[in-house]
């Protein structure tokens, strides 16, 4: 059965719209199919980050294929308040799951019958161990022992297997059990219960929560190992935002794609909130001002304020003191803007010990604040939580117009979002100092692979492949440190925000050999500079001067300034930097000193791709002009001549067929050259009709020139492929 054909039995999303989260959801069915390394696999997930969706496709996905594992999908409530409430409702819900799976009727899952219907339900050959199982637990409970009917109940999964029925077992949301009212650690329970599992399992709940367990002892074992759920990749919310604006039929843009990608921070149930709101009020995604309007009602009265709302007021059910919790955290975001001291928010807001370090704990949880033992920091990078923790501040503490607050959050919106998106390109544009110096280990290089002064000399104005022989030639050569930590620049001192983004300055500690003496201790401290030109002496100096104001207030004495231009540095900024005892190195020794290291792969996401795009109209002799393109294209990146008129008459060959044969609406060819280090992959797209048959192969050609044209692409070139789609 096709994932568009299956219905959906616990997830809420059809399979072919769950998108984003393709390697999580691998993951997790080979760990339930036993191809792990661990039985156990502790989650940690992002509030909001789709763990319950990620859960349940896994259960349906497994449940349709009808393998040897049964899934069971068990999510952790507040309202079971105790542990013995837990522990029924997870008895019976494994009975039902595991009956349900036996007999392959998921109807059976939305039915509410009591242990013994579903007793009666089992099949044959698992009816014996399923009475014995209820009858034991129905024993244990009479003996009034909570202790022990938690037990028996939990280990249900592990008596099943011990009878042929071997269960995987996913626990949701076990952040709640902090939340209930008897005295039982259940956590260690949980631990002490399924580190005798020979059965895969997964503990999934919030990362805070869980992570914390993991530094008490829960990974200790090897039983268990951790498995993060982050943000969605940006390319994985520009996905996901294409998937929704096709199911709701909202039209959006590339522009808006990437303002809702980047505006969420890849955070899932925000931008499905977004869409639905949208949706909801009739309106398109296909502007700025659109989406900041749509942005500001979720967030004002829609379905984001919606989920603070719960959030706070689970934490906080006293309305004055969720007051004093929404001031604080806004005169942290807008007036103090550094950490605070716990005793000033436990002064603040005038809660018992118990009391407050509960609400303290449930907000590290929920990611609002970070805790640690003497300051509070409130999470300022999250701007859809600080737009909501400012709209409520103004509207229920301050006692602002409703109006007034819409009209500048818009406005407010609005003015942010071309910074963030200006900020977004330039941090997809950085080299990745950070990553490419964590390869540093005492390597000699050639010195015109990182000294501007010496490549400009000797290699600047050279093809890449003279320029990679002379380099390797080169005897004059420099010796980099080993490099044992990196971290972005604004981590170690925060100021340095203000001049550049956090990707694009990078601190690394090492040793200038592998012998660790204090002696050979040596940080190098790195910056991308913006430059249209050769850096001038002025900005040279300037970055000079705040890279040395970093050495100064971390209090590194031995230290190597390392600058990066576009386009390297003038002979003046050169002096500079030899008076500073600082390096200066181009964008394309950067790309150059990757490639040596062997560290492509490493800053690759950050590199540029060559890729060319264009739209031709159908006919005139237009794929002529598509010819000369890529003719260009390819002698820039030094295809030989017999190569480049090869491709020039594919690509003229394709054009012909989507022009002749495809009806096309728009009359249009839409044409991208990708450029890799030993290829270029063209492909040739249009709307229209579709080959009359299902493969190429049934189009024949005739005794004319009609015909030929794919079987002479095939001949020139390596690979072709047809792709038909809607």
């Amino acid at each position: 059965m096709s994932k568009s054909e299956r219905r959906k039995i616990l997830s809420a999303i059809a399979p072919s719209h769950f998108v984003g989260r393709t390697e999580e959801l691998d993951k997790l069915l080979r760990h339930g199919k036993g191809h792990s390394d661990s039985n156990g696999l502790a989650i940690l997930s992002i509030p909001c980050g789709g763990l319950t969706e990620l859960l349940t496709q896994t259960y349906d996905q497994l449940f349709y294929e009808q393998g040897d594992i049964i899934p069971v999908y068990f999510q952790v409530k507040k309202s079971d308040k105790n542990s013995e409430q837990l522990a029924v409702r997870f008895l019976q819900s494994f009975l039902q799951q595991v009956v349900a799976f036996r007999r392959n009727d998921p109807k059976i899952l939305s039915a509410s019958p009591d242990v013994c219907e579903i007793a009666e339900l089992s099949i044959p050959s698992d009816g014996y161990w399923v009475d014995r199982l209820i009858e034991t637990c129905e024993t244990r409970s009479r003996l009034n022992d909570k202790g022990i009917f938690f037990r028996q109940a939990f280990s249900a999964p592990l008596r099943a297997a011990s009878h042929g029925a071997t269960a995987f077992v996913m626990f949701d949301d076990l952040q709640n059990v902090e939340h209930f009212s008897d005295d039982l650690n259940l956590m260690d329970e949980f631990k002490d219960i399924f580190s005798r599992s020979e059965n895969p399992f997964v503990f999934a709940g919030k990362r805070r929560f869980l992570f914390k367990k993991a530094q008490n002892g829960i990974t200790a074992n090897d039983y268990l190992r951790t498995f993060d759920i982050d943000e969605l990749s940006f390319s994985g919310s520009g996905m996901l935002a294409e998937s929704l604006a096709s199911q709701l039929e909202l039209n959006i843009t590339d522009q808006t794609r990437d303002l809702i990608a980047q505006q969420f921070d890849g955070n899932p149930s925000f931008i499905k909130s977004l869409f639905q709101t949208a949706s909801e009020k009739g309106v398109d995604l296909d502007s700025f001002q659109k989406v900041e309007e749509t942005y500001a009602e979720a967030v004002l009265g829609g379905k984001i304020k919606g989920y603070f709302d719960l959030v706070f007021e689970s934490i906080a059910p006293n309305v004055e003191t969720r007051k004093a919790l929404l001031s604080l955290l806004y005169n942290a975001l807008t007036i103090e803007k550094e950490r605070n001291p716990v005793e000033s928010w436990r002064k603040h807001l005038e809660l018992s010990t118990d009391d407050f370090y509960r609400v303290m704990n449930q907000l590290n949880v929920r990611e609002i604040i970070r805790q640690s033992s003497n300051y509070v920091e409130v999470m300022s990078g999250n701007d859809t939580l600080c737009d909501y923790i400012a709209s409520r501040f103004r509207l229920e503490v301050r006692g602002d117009s409703r109006s007034l607050v819409v009209a500048e959050s818009i406005s407010e919106f609005l003015k942010r979002a071309p910074n963030k998106m200006a900020r977004f390109y330039k941090r997809s544009t950085a080299i990745g100092l950070r990553e490419l110096m964590a390869v540093f280990d005492c390597q000699e290089i050639a010195v015109g692979l990182i000294d501007y002064e010496t490549f400009k000399a000797k290699h600047k104005g050279n093809s890449s492949v003279e320029i990679e022989a002379a380099l390797k030639s080169e005897t004059a050569t420099v010796k980099l440190p080993q490099i044992v930590y990196t971290a972005n620049t604004v981590s170690l001192y925060s100021p340095i925000s203000k001049l550049t983004e956090a990707e694009r300055s990078a601190v690394a500690l090492g040793f200038e050999a592998a012998d660790y003496k204090d002696e050979n201790e040596i940080v190098w401290i790195a910056a991308e500079i913006d430059s249209k030109l050769e850096a001038d002496d002025e900005l040279t100096a300037f970055w000079c001067d705040r890279l040395e104001m970093v050495a100064l207030m971390c209090a590194f004495t031995n230290f190597r300034l390392w600058l990066i231009a576009p386009e390297g540095f003038s002979p003046e900024s050169i002096k500079v930097l030899k008076r500073r005892n600082a390096i200066g190195s181009s964008r394309a020794q950067i790309d150059l000193l990757a490639k040596f290291l062997d560290a492509e792969d490493t800053v690759a996401e950050k590199m540029p791709s060559n890729e060319y795009e264009m739209v031709l109209p159908m006919g005139d002799d237009t794929e002529l002009i598509a010819a000369y393109a890529v003719e260009e294209i390819a002698r820039r990146h030094h295809f030989g001549s017999k190569a480049i008129n090869q491709i020039k008459t594919a690509l003229v060959e394709a054009c012909i067929n989507a022009t002749e044969h495809s009806h096309s609406p728009d009359r249009k060819i839409y044409q991208k050259f990708t450029v890799e280090d030993d290829k270029i992959i063209i492909t040739i797209s249009n709307r229209g009709l579709r080959f009359k048959g299902k493969e190429t192969k049934e189009i024949r050609p005739d005794e004319g020139r009609r015909g030929w044209g794919l079987k002479l692409m095939k001949s020139l070139m390596d690979d072709v492929k047809f792709e038909q789609v809607d």
